[in-house]
């Protein structure tokens, strides 16, 4: 699950809050356009974090990992309920 590697991460607070809110919005998507446009906000939000350097590179690279494996997931789910 996306949000115990995200936790182990340690994010800032002011950081945390934010993301969690795009892990909720993610697990609530229930159609491919609604998945893929929850994965391209993660993207613009890290984005956001990666030009005002606000995480370590090494914590910015996880979290494209983490939410690209979460979209992913997601889709598959998606693909095996249909």
């Amino acid at each position: 699950m996306p949000q115990e590697r995200i936790e182990s991460l340690r994010l800032p607070k002011a950081v945390q809050g934010p993301i969690n809110d795009l892990v909720r919005a993610l697990s609530a998507a229930t159609t491919r356009e609604d998945i893929e446009r929850e994965g391209e906000m993660e993207i613009a939000f890290i984005l956001g974090l990666e030009t005002a350097k606000r995480l370590r590179a090494s914590d910015i690279e996880m979290l494209y990992m983490i939410f690209d494996d979460a979209v992913q997931a997601r889709l598959q789910h998606l693909q095996a309920c249909s």
